[in-house]
């Protein structure tokens, strides 16, 4: 028999999803028959004209005695959490759900909210897996996706583009959930339909927080007239306006290419001749290891996009990752992560975005090392251990002492550092890797190919 283990996920109780190691079974309480019609007909929908944005269960069935609607889709990897993803990533998702959307209101549905959880992220425009999201459409339906959209994809954007706070970084904290005022943002206050926005926002938040704190008579009051009014349905000419404004303010808040990105500043720094010799000594690493393992590249830049067999890429600067993002394809996948807080943080009981929950076993790390040890302080032992842990393989840049940049960043860390390959690294190292090969790029870096031990 195959075990099945039950996965946590917010959203509703009144749901249970398991998996195993092929498939997803999930298990959906409705309220009526017209709810399981939403979820069915609103998914073939989706999948007759946007088949690519959706995985159509494999097997389903309806248990009539409980209303209950029973599912089973085939297990997607890997599976890529939106803390993890670039904001041009969000927004193609975004434009996916309102296209969805739009589908779904021409025919009586609708989606009653709005996550990136909902759908698999490992592809540019992601691919809708939660199907009990459609339901009939409702006044109260429509206004919950609304509310939601702009919670987990307009204010995050806009933080970005505006703050130059990255998406990844608002659902690492869950800002999603907080009520935020956006009073401050410049752009808020030239924007007439912003304004609006906040205003809704702002009414709504009073509403909830009298609510929570009113007389138990009162709520009881409220819930009286909610069971005794029918729910209120709305027009698609309506509903459609709500989705066409949304859309018009959503597309404003698409991510923009930065003047000034580390990127300048990294061809600026280095010669020709050091990066065509590096670019050459990766592809002659990928090319011997991709028979054996997807390689994952951490610490990417623009310079390695032309290697296809690259699995996925990592970077933390927002607009390196926009624009490997834009030059990247559909099925490409780029991650923007804190590097160091994921290495230092690693453990065996915790399936890592650094090696794409274990997919990729092999990786290139260069450029890196002594961003990571010097400038944010990740300890030597630890790189080691927990990248051996993480990793079959690795190509690993190692500048020197006389690096300028590395003597830059000790300056600028105003700290006692030793930083010496024989003397520092290369004793911890090897008690974690066999060093298999050592190529010099210039006078101050050097190639290292590690093998774990």
């Amino acid at each position: 028999m195959i075990e099945m283990k039950r996965i946590n996920k917010l959203g509703t109780a009144s749901s249970g999803i398991y998996q195993s190691e092929e498939k997803y079974i999930k298990k959906y309480k409705l309220n009526s028959e017209d709810e399981i019609r939403a979820l069915v007909e609103g998914s073939n929908i989706i999948s007759e004209n946007f088949p690519e944005s959706i995985e159509m269960p494999t097997i389903s069935k309806k248990n009539n005695n409980e209303l209950e609607y029973i599912y089973e889709q085939k297990k997607l990897s890997p599976w890529i959490e939106p803390e993890w993803i670039t904001g041009l990533q969000l927004f193609s998702i975004g434009l996916t759900i309102l296209k969805q959307q739009d589908l779904l209101i021409k025919n009586g549905f609708s989606f009653v909210d709005a996550k990136p959880s909902n759908y698999w992220l490992a592809i540019k425009n992601g691919r809708l897996i939660d199907l009990a999201s459609i339901k009939c459409l409702t006044r109260q339906n429509i206004i919950s996706f609304l509310s939601d959209f702009n919670k987990n994809f307009s204010t995050p954007l806009r933080l970005e583009k505006e703050l130059n706070i990255p998406v990844s970084l608002y659902f690492l904290g869950d800002l999603q959930t907080c009520s935020i005022n956006r009073w401050g943002l410049i752009k808020t206050m030239k924007n007439i339909n912003y304004i609006k926005e906040q205003i809704k926002d702002n009414f709504s938040n009073l509403f909830s927080n009298v609510i929570s704190s009113s007389s138990p008579e009162f709520i009881k009051f409220l819930n009286n007239a909610y069971n005794t009014k029918p729910e209120q349905s709305i027009s698609y000419k309506k509903s459609k306006k709500l989705i066409r404004n949304l859309e018009k303010q959503f597309v404003l808040n698409k991510p923009i290419n930065l003047k000034n990105s580390n990127w300048k500043y990294y061809k600026n720094f280095h010669n020709e001749i050091y990066s065509e010799k590096k670019i050459s000594q990766i592809k002659d690493f990928v090319s011997r290891k991709i028979l054996k393992s997807r390689v994952i590249d951490i610490g990417s830049n623009i310079t390695s996009l032309n290697l296809k067999s690259i699995f996925a890429r990592v970077d933390n600067d927002t607009s390196i990752c926009r624009e490997i993002r834009k030059l990247s394809k559909e099925k490409e996948i780029i991650l923007q992560l804190d590097v160091a807080k994921y290495i230092c943080n690693f453990n065996d009981n915790f399936k890592s975005p650094l090696n794409c929950l274990g997919i990729c076993k092999t990786a290139i790390l260069t450029g890196l090392i002594h961003h990571l040890i010097i400038d944010y302080g990740l300890d030597i032992e630890i790189f080691y251990k927990n990248t051996s842990l993480l990793f079959d393989d690795i190509l690993l840049e190692f500048p020197t002492f006389e690096d300028p940049m590395v003597k830059l960043l000790i300056n600028k860390k105003n700290e006692k550092l030793e930083w010496s390959w024989e003397k520092n690294h290369q004793p911890i190292c090897e008690k974690y890797f066999r060093i298999i090969k050592k190529t010099n790029l210039i006078q101050t870096r050097f190639l290292i190919e590690l093998s774990r031990k």
